[in-house]
């Protein structure tokens, strides 16, 4: 028989070369008796459970007030078998894989079913492995909530494009005025879909991290301004006053200045889309307190968003119910992708900033986000 070089060497410690064992599972782990009690764990299994050292000789039900996993843990003991079940953990959405399993302390177990030795005699200790699932599961709603979004967002136009090709195939030879405008709104749609399938790859590029940002230091004033140029005539035709309130203007930001004037230019926009006529709107920028850290803001007049939509505001396709669009606002019914703020969270993340939104509906909205200042001027 081969000879076991590590059980024979008198120079381990077993007992912390066990313990460092349990610290090297990747996972956290528990190891029990026969009455719930606490013999062994790793610290992972500490962090896991929000739990106080040491947890020697607490019991798991102390630890633990999920039923379905006590009722797990017992079903275990009881069999004598290994179980592995899926719970949620109650009143939350953390989703933990538990698995328990009887810890053999004789190595011929062929006998001990021989001499049909019972559960009791042969299993005293179980260990409990808990594999947390909650971001797992997070992100599989996430991946199916995108292709359901996905299928939605170009069900509709594309079912637009149908119906108009089809009503122009009658109207070229009978009106051809009339098949003329279907052209146009055709490319509106074929237009509208372009920028979707635009925005859905440049978010995607972005999570993935392939976008390499050109970070260099640019003023917070040229910034504002550059937005401010580019979105007045946008404003100007729908009557709403656009202007700026800059402090600190010198400041140099670490930024990708193509990429935050693009942030800037979505904010403004659709602070310019759910703003009333005669309405105004502002873009501005000042220096954080401490220094490190430099604010940019858009605020407007707008309707504003209800208070329940505002934490999900930077999620991709989601929208602000549609029935807030009134007259006089151009931000009627069919609205954007809903993927512009989620793509402007992502590119402010990406620069070691931070983005919110605070709204009173009938008053308004301020979108701010900071970026590191890159040195003083």
């Amino acid at each position: 028989m081969r000879r076991n070089k590590l059980a024979e060497d008198s120079t381990i410690d077993y007992r912390h070369f066990f313990q460092e064992m349990l610290e090297a599972i990747p996972w956290p782990l528990l190891i029990i008796d026969r009455s719930l009690s606490v013999h062994y764990y790793n610290h992972d299994a500490v962090q896991l459970l929000e739990a106080q050292e040491p947890l020697q000789h607490q019991t798991l039900d102390q630890l633990i007030s999920d039923r379905a996993i006590l009722e797990l843990v017992q079903k275990s003991i009881q069999l004598g078998r290994p179980v592995e079940e899926e719970c949620t953990r109650e009143g939350t959405s953390t989703s933990w894989k538990v698995s328990v399993k009887p810890l053999t302390h004789a190595p011929d177990t062929i006998a001990i079913k021989q001499q049909k030795i019972t559960p009791e005699q042969t299993y005293r200790y179980f260990s409990i492995a808990i594999e947390d699932l909650t971001e797992l599961r997070r992100l599989e709603r996430a991946r199916r909530d995108f292709i359901a979004n996905i299928s939605h967002e170009l069900r509709t136009p594309l079912a637009s494009v149908r119906l108009l090709v089809e009503t122009l195939e009658d109207a070229l030879d009978t009106d051809p005025d009339q098949a003329q405008v279907f052209i146009e709104k055709i490319e509106t749609e074929v237009q509208n879909l372009t920028e979707l399938v635009s925005e859905i790859l440049e978010l995607s590029r972005i999570e993935s991290g392939q976008v390499s940002m050109s970070i260099e230091p640019v003023e917070a004033e040229q910034l504002v301004r550059e937005v401010m140029a580019r979105m007045l005539m946008l404003a100007q035709r729908h009557r709403v006053q656009l202007r700026t309130d800059i402090e600190q203007g010198k400041t140099l930001v670490a930024a990708d200045s193509r990429q935050i004037l693009r942030v800037l230019v979505n904010l403004v926009h659709n602070a310019i889309k759910f703003t009333a006529s005669d309405g105004t709107v502002v873009i501005g920028t000042r220096l954080e307190e401490g220094g490190n850290m430099q604010t940019f803001f858009v605020r407007d007049t707008g309707i504003g968003i209800p208070p329940e939509d505002l934490p999900r505001i930077f999620e991709r396709f989601y929208k602000v119910n549609q029935a807030r669009s009134k007259a006089n606002y151009i931000g009627g019914p069919g609205g954007g992708s809903g993927l512009g703020l989620a793509i402007a969270r992502h590119v402010v993340e990406a620069h070691g900033g931070r983005i919110k939104a605070e709204s009173v509906v009938g008053q308004g909205s301020c979108f701010t986000f900071v970026l590191p200042v890159a040195f003083h001027i």
